[in-house]
């Protein structure tokens, strides 16, 4: 026992020893950590180690030297010789072993096996001196404008792409198609994602894949994901246990080996550096079942394999076609161990999914998921607050966002925003979304277009009678042969997908833009050519009623940015023509179409209008535009973003802006923020707000300005101090009048009804003045749940509610009160009138306190002066408040009008009718009443002759109808006198 726990300390001790500086040694170490490199020399030595030299390595790793002890104990000995009886279980063993002991350690073993075995270390040094070769060759990318010299880190942009391993069917493929913004991204949710390390793990069937097809359209990411898979491999982060070697293939590169008519081997074509090709070819003989093929571009490949012969094929060393060499090494005819990983278009994946050898697994890229979007405008913008900020650009226009999933526009709208940065720090904007997308075409035009059998404004034109013909047709999958009609070589056009869908016992392929976006894009650049006035003219001429839902509205906004000057230059370098009148014809449209529908409220129509004129983006005509409209008015639309964007850019441009009124509009803090500088010059305002904090008034107090006809103020679902609020009452004495003001505070105190008073008798309000809580946040220390000063009929009116504690579905559910006066309070009385009111806050609804509150407060408003008229909403109408309602009028001489609303009101002040009880109606019918006071009732009354309904619950019963019942006792008695003479 004794021996034993000795043996163990001195293992302890070894180990310490061993691994003694292990940090010291790893902060001076080069890119490739001893560790590291034991590791990558596993497969070697499985592969080249014999017996004695594992032995003799095992020998030295147990001496110790004059710097460090013993790396392994006698036990660790035993159990890597004894335990394992495989080479490929020893070796494993034994390198865990040492990596496990650190970078002294490592660095030992490393050695010792040049010593005892120099091939296999020379062979480990030349994989690793391919790596760093890989890594100084791959770890840059240059972009599409780069100048000469101007790399980035490849780390620095790439995103991991959405890949999926699934078929889509053709409702899926239809409805991803037509979906826009965030839609689009939540769609793609639910598809079966994968990952590039699990490209060779066992399918269903536990059989490993020899081959897997990434399947992806164009500009989608695939040749950035290929450079990505080989700098992962070098840098030890991918497939390090699966694969000793990953060798990448161009296709454009193949091509030019073909057109040269050289006859190569498979060695000749993956030796990027003739001083790896000893390493290569010893690869394939010992171990070509470690060995991967990167075939970049399969689609790009200008001659034909199912055509070729591969019989001349004979080994990956002797010299033949290169035609034939791919095709062998697809279909496995050479090297059939190896591993194959073909990046193809989907216009080529069924021919070379005919090719390849088995089992094989599909995949497909669909660009970015919407976290991916995120994560790239991260990574290029670097600036977490640029980022965040051109996202939410982006994010708002739906057309826009949904197409940032492919990489090659989420690149254009980044490097687009960050030059407008440079020009502007403060008002930087996103270009048009027809420049965004003409920027798109040039560039896959330029980059991803090789080998073009036609001419670049020939290809724009057919897809442009392609993507008419589907717009009319509402049409979004196209078949082959109606797309052959119109396009030809349809494998190098960039920008149609096509797919296979399973139909009964046979296959169909069928085709589609990458989005309905650009279906619509390419029919408004096919209606710009020179030839194609007449059917502008029968686009514009077909809308005649607005119609959100309309598939040529997006085709006419694509219109208006074709017709932008910036936008026409873009398209000579594309060697397209434009047509001047097209422009005009749009313009009169445009203004024809504000003259019929500025006083439209139809929001939607309004906002189509505005975002028609951000498309044009000619300031000039902007201004015409808008000197038409005059008054501008959204109510109820919910405005983005982006919305908001278009707006101020249109307002901003305007000399003057004569009325804008936003009405439930969505406007929250943010995009108060960026249409302040165009709120703050409105002569009249008319504004909704949401959702604002104590540090977002100032943002208000500057958009309110000075001088204005305010019309109307809203603050909603917000939360205001006191402190704040006496801030937004202080702008508004600065304007010229003010109409409705309602804003949502903390609290209602008497210094803020004093305030909102004063606000009232000053600037001669013509609306309503008032605060309400904030939903939810209904608190026994503030006055009330809701303060009103309105004028009605010549009368101040002063409405105060308190919600109540209870569900709606209870009787008692709080209580609204509205007393009106010939003139306006002093403030000695409403201070007063709130005081009483407080103390029915102090107790439940249901409670005998609150009901004796109630009647102590009804008891005291006939002391009140000149009250003319009372209004009550109560939850139900009972025999309780029918005699409420005739003491009342009993008792207060100068009460003309008594209103009771049966009416409930829930912590957010939603209103909803209750209930007219029989035993109040009753009470008040035949009781004796004053004559010169009318009383009113309204709220839902049973209509059954018997068994009428007793309980407010029942109020959603269908036999309760609306009823409003008058009790005048004038009129009743001349409908008596009446009754009288006819009887005489």
């Amino acid at each position: 026992m004794a021996s034993s726990i000795q043996s163990d300390k001195q293992e302890v001790q070894h180990n310490v020893e061993a691994g003694a500086g292990v940090e010291s040694q790893t902060s001076a170490a080069s890119p490739a950590k001893a560790t590291d490199q034991v590791l990558n020399a596993r497969s070697d030595l499985i592969n080249g180690i014999g017996d004695a030299a594992l032995k003799a390595l095992l020998d030295g790793l147990q001496t110790p030297t004059s710097v460090m002890g013993p790396v392994i104990t006698d036990r660790e000995r035993n159990e890597v010789l004894q335990k394992h009886s495989v080479t490929e279980d020893q070796v494993t063993c034994l390198v865990d072993m040492v990596r496990k002991k650190g970078e002294r350690a490592c660095e030992r073993f490393l050695s010792l096996l040049k010593e005892v075995e120099p091939d296999v270390y020379d062979q480990h040094q030349m994989i690793l001196n391919l790596k760093e070769w890989i890594c100084s060759q791959y770890m840059t990318v240059q972009e599409y404008n780069s100048l000469p010299g101007q790399d980035v880190l490849l780390t620095d942009r790439y995103t991991d792409l959405l890949i999926v391993q699934q078929h889509r069917k053709q409702e899926e493929k239809e409805e991803e198609i037509r979906f826009r913004g965030a839609s689009l991204f939540s769609a793609r949710e639910a598809y079966h994602s994968t990952t590039v390390d699990q490209f060779f793990i066992p399918n269903d069937r536990g059989n490993i894949p020899k081959a897997v097809i990434l399947q992806g359209h164009s500009g989608h990411g695939k040749s950035f994901m290929a450079q990505k898979i080989m700098l992962d491999w070098a840098l030890g982060n991918l497939f390090q246990d699966r694969f000793e070697l990953i060798l990448h293939l161009r296709c454009k590169e193949l091509n030019q080996v073909s057109r040269e008519r050289n006859n190569s081997s498979v060695v000749d074509l993956v030796s990027c550096d003739k001083t790896f090709t000893p390493l290569i070819s010893q690869k394939f003989k010992d171990s070509p079942q470690k060995v991967l093929f990167l075939i970049d571009g399969f689609d790009e490949l200008r001659f034909t394999l199912s055509e070729i012969s591969d019989s001349s094929v004979k080994d990956p060393f002797t010299p033949a076609p290169v035609e034939a060499i791919l095709r062998a090494l697809l279909k496995g005819s050479i090297l059939r161990d190896c591993f194959l990983l073909v990046t193809t278009r989907p216009t080529a994946a069924d021919t070379l999914s005919k090719l390849l050898k088995h089992p094989l697994r599909f995949t497909e890229t669909l660009g970015f998921s919407e976290k991916g979007v995120q994560e790239y405008f991260q990574r290029f913008c670097q600036d977490q607050q640029v980022a965040e900020k051109s996202l939410k650009s982006v994010r708002a226009t739906g057309t826009l966002f949904s197409s940032c999933s492919i990489p090659v526009i989420c690149w254009i709208v980044c490097t687009v925003f960050r030059e407008q940065l440079k020009e502007n720090a403060e008002m930087a904007e996103l270009e048009t979304t027809t420049s965004i997308f003409v920027h798109f075409v040039s560039t896959l035009l330029e980059h991803h277009c090789q080998g073009l059998s036609q001419p670049v404004p020939t290809l724009l034109r057919t897809l442009g009678q392609l993507a008419e013909r589907g717009m009319l047709e509402q049409q979004v999958l196209f078949e082959k042969e109606s797309v052959l009609s119109t396009v030809s070589d349809l494998a190098s056009v960039p920008f149609l997908c096509k797919f296979l869908l399973k139909k009964k016992v046979c296959l169909e392929e069928m085709f589609s833009f990458m989005h309905l976006s650009f279906q619509e894009f390419f029919t408004a650049l096919y209606y710009t050519s020179d030839q194609n006035e007449e059917k502008v003219k029968e686009l514009l001429g077909s809308v005649k009623e607005y119609d959100d839902k309309s598939y040529v509205l997006p085709v006419i906004q694509f219109l208006c940015g074709l017709s932008n000057k910036e936008v026409i230059q873009d398209l000579k370098k594309l060697k397209l023509p434009s047509t001047p009148s097209i422009r005009g014809q749009l313009e009169k449209w445009i203004l024809e179409l504000i003259k019929k529908n500025r006083h439209s409220k139809k929001s939607n129509e309004l906002l189509f209008i505005l975002h028609c004129l951000y498309e044009f983006h000619e300031e000039e005509f902007l201004r015409r535009a808008m000197e038409v409209w005059g008054k501008i008015a959204f109510n109820s639309i919910p405005l983005k973003r982006t919305d908001c964007s278009v707006l101020l850019y249109c307002l901003q441009r305007c000399p003057t802006i004569r009325s804008l009124e936003l009405k439930e509009c969505n406007i929250t803090a943010e995009k108060l923020r960026m249409l302040q500088p165009a709120l703050s010059r409105c002569e009249e305002l008319g504004l909704d707000v949401e959702k604002l904090s104590d540090a977002d008034v100032n943002d208000l107090v500057s958009a309110l300005g000075e001088r204005k006809i305010l019309s109307e103020l809203c603050v909603s679902n917000s939360s205001l101090s006191e402190e704040s609020v006496q801030q937004v009452l202080n702008a508004l004495y600065r304007q010229k009048s003010v109409g409705e003001v309602v804003l949502s505070v903390k609290t209602i105190s008497i210094t803020t009804a004093e305030r909102l008073l004063q606000l009232y008798k000053t600037t001669q309000n013509t609306g309503l003045v008032g605060v309400r809580l904030l939903e939810g946040a209904d608190t026994a220390d503030s006055l009330c749940s809701v303060l009103m000063m309105k004028r009605e009929e010549e009368c101040f009116c002063l409405v105060i509610v308190h919600s109540g504690d209870s569900s709606p579905e209870s009787e008692s559910s709080g209580l609204s009160l509205a007393l009106q006066f010939p003139s306006q309070l002093s403030d000695i009385i409403l201070r007063e009138i709130l005081h009483r009111f407080h103390q029915l806050r102090r107790f439940t609804d249901k409670s005998l306190e609150h009901n004796e509150c109630v009647d102590a407060l009804l008891s005291w408003l006939p002391s009140l002066p000149d009250l003319k008229g009372v209004i009550l909403e109560v939850s139900c109408l009972t025999e309780i408040w029918a005699t409420r309602i005739l003491q009342l009028v009993h008792t207060c001489p100068s009460l003309e009008e008594v209103q009771f609303e049966a009416t409930v009101y829930s912590e957010s002040f939603k209103r909803e009718v209750g209930l007219l009880l029989e035993e109040g109606i009753r009470l008040l019918q035949e009781a004796q009443r004053r004559p010169d006071c009318t009383i009113t009732l309204e709220g839902k009354r049973c209509c059954k002759a018997t068994d009428k309904c007793t309980e407010f619950k029942d109020r959603k019963l269908r036999c309760n109808k609306l009823r409003e019942i008058t009790m005048d006792e004038k009129e009743e008695r001349k409908e008596q006198k009446k009754k009288k003479c006819v009887l005489m």
